[in-house]
């Protein structure tokens, strides 16, 4: 059964990838700092999760990546113009203007929140973060409750706009204490604390908005793909694949996933 299921992947493998392109290509994709999912730089040997799987699958499509480092919102645009050829990205119905969807998640994260540990804040609900000082990291996309939330506390000057998890983990911590609560992805909050060593001085709350699926994402303006429903059958087949294997889940542990 191995034996036939690796020659099925394989043939559609072969397929996609004729269908994408007769010669080894140069794909541009975003280099993100987005631990433990994507690394900007080799951490200590990890360049992240959701890298390491779409540079597998690429060379077994005779692709190669080629990492252009960008902001979120620079991201965005550049996926827009086509000046990006692929990208990772959560469901959102407008974003399909732009760019055509894998249909296999190359992960999943949960979105919570994170606090100073000696706040004492407890967060059960999401109204509960009202009180207090915001950071929004620029370009990051929240659910539609929690950016009524920061938008409306823009407007009373209690939302500190970053641009580095890091840095806004610092500012937490600092005097004077620039924010008191930070949403984002519990893996990164996580993962960053303990390379920062504040892990102890950090607390990241047991509340999860919301958990999202991730897929492999085409821009529709992308010079390089030709026909980006096939190249992303591909890349699809090829994490499934992984997931059977289980070659998947070791490198997920690799990353406390």
């Amino acid at each position: 059964m191995r034996v036939l299921n690796r020659i099925i992947f394989l043939n559609m493998l072969w397929f996609s990838f004729n269908a994408f392109a007769s010669a080894k290509t140069n794909l541009l994709i975003n280099n993100i700092n987005w631990p433990p999912f994507f690394f900007q730089k080799n951490d200590e040997g990890n360049i992240g999760l959701g890298k390491e799987i779409i540079n597998r699958c690429l060379s077994s499509m005779n692709v190669n990546p080629y990492y252009k480092q960008l902001p979120i919102k620079r991201t965005h645009q550049n996926m827009r113009s086509g000046k990006l050829d692929i990208s990772v990205y959560s469901y959102k119905e407008e974003r399909e203007e732009f760019i055509i969807y894998g249909s296999e998640p190359i992960f999943f994260s949960n979105y919570g929140f994170a606090s100073k540990r000696s706040d004492n804040i407890i967060i059960d609900k999401l109204d509960d973060i009202k009180p207090y000082q915001l950071g929004h990291l620029a370009g990051l996309a929240h659910t539609k409750a929690l950016m009524k939330i920061i938008d409306e506390k823009k407007a009373l000057n209690q939302v500190t706009i970053g641009y580095s998890i890091d840095s806004m983990l610092k500012q937490m911590l600092g005097s004077p204490q620039r924010l008191q609560i930070i949403p984002n992805s519990t893996e990164t909050l996580l993962w960053r604390a303990k390379k920062l060593n504040i892990e102890n001085n950090i607390k990241v709350h047991n509340f999860i908005l919301k958990q999202k699926a991730y897929f492999v994402t085409v821009s529709k303006a992308s010079k390089h793909i030709k026909n980006p429903k096939a190249f992303l059958v591909g890349i699809d087949t090829c994490i499934k694949s992984l997931k059977v294997s289980g070659e998947y889940n070791k490198i997920s542990q690799k990353y406390g996933l």
